[in-house]
């Protein structure tokens, strides 16, 4: 707002300077719309010096052909903002505001500013910033692709919607030196995920060393994480032995079913994440390592801190990140992408090319898939090495399928029913025995007899053992 009377000109030096400056054209008039000023940029555009704006009416510009139409004079007919496109007779186009300012009681015009903008140049702005977006969107899908490669090369092949979060968080947490803990059931991909997040983080050019807790017996367990020194036991190597965490150094330790490992190596561990510095065992010294952790389970952590089978202060160390694989009946969409990802991997081992149907694809895709992708990849191996054509029909998916059902629910060991004069301990031993071989010998390795079973892994390897001994209790 102006007060009533003549506007002044300009006020200070200050203004006039920021004024003259700007890159745009700024042209003020007074009420009947003769020019009072104007800056540099103006007259740039409208091919007419300052000195001779200066006082000439936006009507006589317009009669001179300077441009076709005048906002200024529009504005003050109309009372209110005008915004519209003048032809200059430079060939150029300008989009002019023409905003009129009114005495504090908003009944006289005192003046007209009028700003214009050159329609080329937004035009070649807006191509500019268009042309940007559509490079910037190039390079996002090149990188997508390139973390897609990434992940194929690693096997984490998914398509569903479930396991597309997993992987952009996993994306997003592998360059962050943090412990991650991965849950999830067994087969569903866990150890995939692991090397993922280190293919994905700084280390990638480090060892990544992977141990299986629940596959290493409770004496052995502190040694081969930390290793010895020379004659720290009997039977010890006469130079010692660097342990898995040295291994690691530089790199990631991936520790697999940290739910299995014995609590009296938990308290070691737990110190070395902590500080990462440790002790051979039968050694005093300190050593310092730089080891990413990634943990996984397929056990109930919280669960097991609950029954004092594992430390609550370690469960809280190793859960800085936490990441939930859904099993495989739950995220159907990765199935077919599986099926095609194992069969292209088949037919380059065995040199030989084979396809599969869409009917027996449906019919892995509606099968439960108790033992999630490990047991997926074990049928579809079998499946290509059993089938005598060179394409696998939904017959022979059929009868693979009946025939591990069948191996799901192991028929009790025949003696049971005539355990003779055994006590009921006895022969809970002997059933235990019998029953966890047939696994083991079904499958052929403690860990898949465990998934049979659903019991740990520690459970199987222990009651082998003791049907080796005899059926002692060990």
């Amino acid at each position: 707002m102006f007060p009533a009377g003549e506007p002044e000109r300009y006020k200070g030096d200050f203004y006039k300077f920021m004024i003259e400056s700007l890159g745009e054209e700024v042209i003020v008039t007074d009420r009947t719309g003769t020019v009072i000023f104007a800056n540099p940029a103006s007259t740039t555009w409208i091919g007419i010096s300052v000195t001779d704006l200066i006082g000439k009416n936006v009507d006589d510009l317009v009669s001179e052909g300077y441009y076709n139409v005048s906002s200024t004079r529009e504005a003050i007919k109309a009372g209110h903002t005008v915004t519209i496109l003048q032809k200059l007779r430079t060939g150029r186009t300008l989009l002019a505001t023409s905003v009129p300012l009114f005495d504090e009681k908003h009944e006289r015009l005192e003046m007209v500013i009028t700003t214009s903008k050159d329609v080329d140049e937004i035009n070649d702005l807006m191509t500019t910033v268009n042309r940007q977006e559509q490079e910037l969107q190039l390079k996002g899908e090149a990188l997508d692709a390139m973390r897609e490669d990434i992940f194929d090369e690693v096997g984490l092949i998914t398509r569903s919607s479930q396991m597309a979060s997993i992987k952009d968080m996993l994306a997003r947490i592998a360059p962050l030196d943090v412990t991650v803990l991965i849950e999830g059931e067994t087969g569903v991909g866990k150890g995939i995920v692991a090397k993922a997040l280190h293919w994905f983080s700084p280390r990638k050019n480090g060892p990544f060393v992977r141990i299986n807790c629940g596959a290493i017996p409770e004496t052995l367990m502190e040694s081969t994480l930390f290793g010895y020194e020379p004659g720290a036991f009997t039977g010890a190597e006469k130079s010692g032995k660097r342990g898995m965490i040295e291994l690691a150094d530089g790199g990631t330790l991936f520790l697999d079913e940290i739910g299995e490992m014995p609590l009296s190596s938990q308290v070691k561990l737990l110190e070395f994440l902590q500080d990462g510095t440790f002790s051979r065992v039968g050694g005093g010294g300190e050593k310092r390592v730089d080891v990413r952790v990634i943990a996984a389970t397929n056990a109930d952590l919280r669960a097991r801190c609950d029954t004092g089978l594992f430390r609550k202060d370690l469960y809280f160390r190793l859960n800085v990140i936490p990441m939930h694989i859904p099993p495989l009946r739950e995220r159907v969409g990765d199935m077919q992408a599986l099926i095609t990802y194992f069969i292209s991997r088949l037919n380059a081992k065995y040199r030989t090319v084979k396809t599969i149907s869409t009917a027996a694809v449906h019919v892995l895709m509606t099968y439960s898939w108790p033992g999630n992708v490990r047991e997926l990849e074990h049928v579809v191996e079998r499946l290509y090495v059993s089938s005598e054509d060179i394409r696998i029909e939904r017959e022979n998916v059929e009868e693979v399928l009946r025939e591990g059902t069948a191996m799901e629910a192991p028929a009790s060991p025949a003696g049971f029913r005539s355990i003779g004069g055994k006590s009921l301990k006895d022969a809970r031993i002997q059933f235990e025995n019998q029953i966890v071989k047939e696994a083991y010998d079904l499958t052929g390795s403690s860990y898949k007899a465990a998934s049979l079973l659903k019991v740990d892994q520690s459970t199987v390897i222990r009651i082998l053992k003791r049907a080796k001994c005899g059926g002692k209790t060990l």
